[in-house]
């Protein structure tokens, strides 16, 4: 029931252009709701809505229950957006509706984020939606990458059950 969707090619000032992709989205929220299919929008580098502060805005136009957040934390970076904890503050959390996890962001290197702190905070906010991940490491490791990736989500999540268990909430 959930279709992700994104904001067009970016222009130079995407903020003043939000008004226009609202009233865009406005009718496929309208069939949205009467199909009872949830759109998420994805904040994408390359589209008019990259960054939290954008997606957020974004939610106050559009108030629908029927539209949210497809969160990909690494996607705004691109625009000198810190991911955690700075973006992720903007969201409105009830809308977040699918979280992407592109895999140079749980592996060792200059994108990683801080997974543990985000479950955890997703987990007090909430969230109970999926996570997927979004390797994006191509070339000829791109299994093993992705086999990498996978191991890693796993130990950070396994890492946090003895926490999770004994602390009700987090």
């Amino acid at each position: 029931d959930k279709v992700r969707i994104f904001t067009f090619t970016r222009v130079a000032d995407p903020m003043a252009l939000l008004p226009r992709i609202a009233e865009i989205l406005e009718p496929m929220v309208a069939v949205a709701e009467r199909e009872n299919v949830h759109l998420l929008v994805e904040n994408e580098a390359s589209c008019n809505v990259a960054t939290c502060a954008e997606l957020a805005a974004l939610m106050k136009m559009l108030p629908s229950r029927h539209l949210g957040i497809n969160w990909d934390a690494l996607n705004g970076a691109a625009h000198g957006e810190k991911p955690f904890p700075d973006g992720y503050q903007l969201l409105p959390k009830e809308r977040i509706g699918n979280v992407q996890i592109k895999g140079r962001s749980v592996l060792e290197g200059p994108q990683r984020l801080d997974w543990a702190a985000i479950f955890q905070a997703m987990t007090r906010d909430g969230y109970d939606g999926c996570f997927g991940l979004e390797t994006h490491i191509f070339g000829p490791e791109l299994f093993q990458k992705s086999h990498e990736c996978m191991r890693e989500i796993l130990r950070i999540v396994d890492n946090l059950a003895p926490a999770a268990s004994a602390s009700p909430g987090v």
